[in-house]
């Protein structure tokens, strides 16, 4: 309750949300970053198509690694029919080297309803758009916005950083996400939505930085109660660093044929990179100890050749895994799935597996 007082009074001060909303449309004008998904249309709005497909790339991960694989994945699929049409499988293979591929599945899910119940067209209302697989507040928000001008405020890291600045609230964005979103209605355009919510991401990824902003330049560190408050290097406030993260264990087994194709089957439909491509390799365990050889493997009679190991670091867990190599006559695995060893490398692998693959041939 303290600290809902606290921040009412500090909202009180702030009587110069106009002025802030002014001075980023300019700057937006001279400054906006050329991204392929912001490609206008005859409404001279971005497409919202590469507004949706965009949203889901972006989560987690970051805009420079988004910015050729958005462009090869237009070029694959330019419409929302196009990928409504396409299978998990080839999406997935896309995917490859983007990461949390759950995003990949719920972006191809949302497609097909969006081909069926709504003729191909991205849904323009709030309660349709959160019905659709992986959309949330943000991400609904983002296309009505950004793709439609419609008069909405979604908080990204970096609008969330600019409120928190502008009003110096001294408490980690987490602990305040409620207060965010009624701060952000403040600056909520009634005509150019589209522009501003795009002005203040670019805004926090250019002056407003995560470390050493650059107050110096800032067009609005007159209206910001951290800079005058010499708060901007400590807000916005960090949670205390969760503890490491826990480590599993597995070995993996590269399986050539004399043909150079290796050994590959699909990780289950469920779970961890569900319906992927991967070498063989031991259910991954916590405790090392229980390591016991694939199923797969113990059927295969060849002298295994140890390869080293390796650690990939996934959000939730670090993986070790130790590889190994072998050869094996193709007639032996005759009902096995095989991919050339020339090709794995563009193949529906997720990332990990290529790196095993990589250090093992």
């Amino acid at each position: 309750l303290e600290f809902r007082r606290v921040l009412f009074r500090s909202s009180n001060m702030f009587k110069h949300e106009t002025q802030v909303i002014n001075f980023l449309l300019h700057w937006y004008s001279m400054n906006v970053r050329n991204l392929p998904w912001r490609k206008k249309n005859t409404l001279n709005l971005p497409d919202p198509y590469f507004v949706f497909v965009s949203e889901y790339m972006l989560q987690q991960t970051t805009v420079n690694t988004v910015k050729n694989k958005f462009n090869d994945f237009i070029l694959k699929w330019p419409s929302l029919n196009k990928l409504a049409q396409t299978s998990e499988p080839n999406i997935l293979k896309f995917w490859s080297g983007l990461g949390y591929y759950s995003r990949a599945r719920n972006l191809l899910k949302s497609a097909k309803i969006i081909h069926k119940n709504f003729k191909n067209n991205i849904p323009k209302t709030y309660d349709e758009l959160i019905q659709l697989p992986g959309i949330g507040d943000y991400t609904a928000k983002a296309i009505l916005g950004i793709g439609f001008n419609q008069s909405v405020m979604p908080l990204d890291a970096n609008i969330e950083r600019i409120l928190v600045r502008l009003y110096a609230i001294d408490k980690p964005i987490n602990k305040v996400k409620n207060k965010l979103k009624d701060l952000g209605k403040k600056f909520i355009s009634d005509k150019y939505s589209s522009n501003l919510i795009q002005s203040f991401m670019d805004y926090g990824s250019e002056i407003c930085l995560p470390r050493n902003p650059k107050c110096n330049i800032c067009g609005i560190n007159k209206f910001c109660q951290s800079y005058k408050k010499n708060l901007q290097q400590k807000i916005p406030l960090k949670l205390k660093k969760k503890t490491t993260k826990p480590i599993k264990y597995t070995r993996a087994y590269v399986i050539v044929n004399e043909k150079n194709e290796i050994l590959v089957r699909s990780r289950p439909n469920k779970g961890m990179l569900a319906s992927m491509l991967e070498v063989p390799n031991d259910v991954w365990v916590k405790n090392k100890k229980l390591l016991t050889t694939d199923q797969d493997i113990q059927k295969i009679k060849t002298k295994l050749q140890s390869k080293g190991s390796f650690e990939y670091s996934f959000s939730h867990f670090d993986l070790e895994t130790e590889i190994f190599y072998g050869n094996v006559k193709k007639a032996k695995l005759s009902k096995s799935n095989w991919i050339k060893k020339s090709s794995y490398s563009s193949s529906r692998m997720p990332t990990v597996m290529k790196k095993i693959v990589d250090i093992a041939v």
